[in-house]
């Protein structure tokens, strides 16, 4: 079956740069009480250059990542393949090397995406919209639960529970829209780079004659754009208290426009 999937043939355009294909598939499984049945199903398979890009630059961070995790092997006990981990192989305690068969492995998948679905009498491209929408529901829940890390709560008071949950949720509205904001400006990027940007994204207090000054420190490549997308001046090397006020103060110039989840 993954033959079938990744081969050139018997695809169809579905919008401009994504094509799809549609092949039978019969699910084969145990109910409750052990016994055998065979769901007929179909897998549709798209792929687009895109994704294909967007893939591949994921899994260049996670083999970045791990290439640092090599030089400090000490800390790679941990049993677990996830992150950076996933590409490395381990061949004693601690002997690690990068996993040269995983990465071409996953690479050969770049670009496709796969629904397996028991809606046979619903064409390609109806399963796709409705998966769609479903899939940003998954994807806003998946940010709450691991970009924003809503959990756990240190609060017993009802009121500040109800006011921890409320700045989470103007957090994930604020990250929406940003997302929505660069996209828009063909800046595709993931919440994780988001959040990673706007991470780095701090200035040095120091003190000058007693007059405090901050001074920029270096951020991700990505800073500058997030600054544009918002209408919003980047900083100087050196600002004053006063400058950084009027940058991050909204005026009438700045209209970010109505905050919307999608």
């Amino acid at each position: 079956m993954i033959e079938k999937i990744l081969t050139n043939d018997d695809f169809s355009v579905l919008s401009e740069g994504v094509r799809y294909k549609l092949l039978p598939y019969v699910n084969n499984f145990r109910d409750e009480d052990g016994v055998k049945h065979a769901l007929t199903e179909n897998l549709i398979i798209t792929y687009s250059q895109d994704r294909a890009r967007k893939d591949a630059q994921d899994r260049q961070r996670l083999i970045d990542k791990a290439a640092k995790l090599l030089e400090n092997k000490a800390g790679l006990k941990s049993g677990v393949k996830r992150g950076g981990r996933k590409y490395l192989l381990q061949s004693g305690e601690l002997e690690y090397s990068l996993d040269d068969k995983a990465i071409e492995k996953d690479s050969r998948f770049d670009g496709y995406y796969g629904i397996q679905t028991s809606q046979v009498n619903m064409s390609p491209s109806e399963i796709l919209d409705a998966y769609h929408t479903l899939w940003k529901i998954e994807e806003s829940f998946r940010i709450m639960k691991s970009t924003l890390e809503v959990r756990p709560v240190f609060h017993w008071k009802p009121s500040r529970i109800h006011g921890h949950f409320a700045v989470c949720f103007l957090a994930f509205m604020l990250e929406r829209k940003l997302e929505l904001l660069l996209f828009e400006q063909q800046i595709d990027n993931s919440p994780e780079r988001i959040r990673e940007s706007l991470l780095s994204m701090q200035v040095a207090k120091i003190k000058v004659n007693n007059e405090e000054l901050f001074i920029k420190t270096k951020t991700d490549p990505l800073a500058s754009k997030i600054w544009q997308a918002l209408k919003i001046d980047p900083l100087q090397n050196i600002n004053t208290k006063e400058q950084l006020v009027n940058i991050l103060t909204p005026s009438k110039k700045k209209r970010w426009g109505q905050l919307s989840f999608f």
